[in-house]
């Protein structure tokens, strides 16, 4: 199985690549225009936006959208485009609660400003700066995703249909955001907490919610809407696991981020579950240990992956992966939606199962 996006989703992803981009090119003028000093925040954000990114929520969006039997894209690309500015805030903001240092391969945006901070030789402190001004980039991102929403051409009950299901993705992947961020700190290890933060995080987030409003805005009937959020469900639910499992086990030539990062946040993914619910012991006291240290070596790295593979904690996350994608597959096949939307989601759900990056 090729490990790229699908064909179709790679067509959309163009068209909303290009819908992107023409997004900016008018938004961002009207930004430096209030002041000079905005430039640099119009800049970053453009790179940002433009510079990486699978489009895979406004894809899935539109996708909905055809389900219910809507031909033309364009008239929901704006809620498309929104759930990409929502998810370049979310990024943002969590970049600077995980103190990432970089992103899609380039410097983090909070780690950008406040190097600028201190190279001018501003007052006052640099890291500070930095952050604020990445959560303020983060909440104009927010921002303009409400904008966005809102320039769809479509009814206005469905309209306030999908923008009332956009509030509630919004609510569950700050939940989602919370109980991750609370698991880490806490020391909170259970695979019930893990699947929680998968699917409020990223299952619903990713997945689910966005095939949910695309389908809603098309006015498809409330049993398609549901069939829709039933192949999400753990389709999202895998994404986000597979997503675990390259964040210790990927490249980080491919995935553009750093593989010790979620191991000195200490973050209590699926895998870290699985892995301590099969040690004892001297090698669960050195699981603990070791997992959310900040002084946390290459070394200290390399013996907590060796935990979870000779452990099986990495085999069992594995085919959970491997298992929610077949529960996607089963629950797609007991839907009626055009042969595109069933070949694309198809396809989504191997690139799910099999994706390097």
């Amino acid at each position: 199985m090729s490990t790229s996006s699908p064909p179709a989703l790679t067509a959309l992803a163009a068209t909303v690549d290009a819908a992107l981009r023409g997004y900016l090119d008018r938004a961002l003028p009207r930004l430096v225009g209030l002041h000079a000093s905005l430039a640099p925040l119009a800049d970053e954000l453009h790179e940002f936006v433009i510079g990486g990114g699978k489009r895979i929520r406004p894809t899935l969006l539109l996708l909905g959208y055809r389900a219910a039997g809507r031909d033309d894209p364009s008239d929901v690309m704006g809620p498309a485009l929104s759930l990409e500015l929502l998810h370049t805030c979310a990024l943002l903001h969590d970049d600077i609660i995980d103190a990432a240092s970089t992103r899609r391969g380039r410097e983090t945006a909070h780690r950008r400003f406040a190097r600028e901070h201190r190279e001018a030789g501003w007052s006052g402190g640099s890291d500070a700066f930095g952050e604020a001004v990445a959560i303020l980039l983060g909440d104009l991102a927010f921002v303009q995703a409400d904008e966005l929403f809102l320039e769809a051409r479509v009814p206005a009950d469905r309209l306030l249909d999908g923008l009332r299901r956009f509030t509630v993705l919004r609510e569950e992947v700050m939940a989602g955001q919370y109980v991750d961020l609370y698991a880490a700190r806490a020391g909170v290890t259970s695979r019930e907490l893990a699947l929680a933060v998968a699917t409020y995080k990223s299952g619903r987030y990713s997945v689910a919610r966005p095939l949910e409003i695309g389908a809603a805005l098309g006015g498809g009937p409330a049993a398609l809407v549901s069939g829709l959020e039933r192949v999400g469900g753990p389709l999202g639910r895998a994404f986000q696991v597979r997503d675990d499992l390259l964040g210790v086990f990927g490249d980080e030539v491919e995935t553009g981020k750093s593989v010790a990062g979620d191991l000195v946040e200490g973050k209590r993914t699926l895998l870290v579950a699985e892995t301590a619910a099969r040690l004892d012991g001297d090698e669960l006291t050195t699981f603990d240990r070791l997992l959310g240290s900040p002084e946390l070596t290459a070394d200290d790295a390399a013996t907590l992956r060796e935990l979870m593979r000779r452990s099986g904690g990495l085999d069992a996350t594995t085919r959970y992966v491997e298992e929610a994608v077949e529960e996607a597959r089963t629950e797609l096949g007991r839907l009626d939606v055009p042969d595109e939307v069933a070949e694309a989601l198809e396809g989504m759900a191997g690139f799910i199962r099999d994706r390097r990056a």
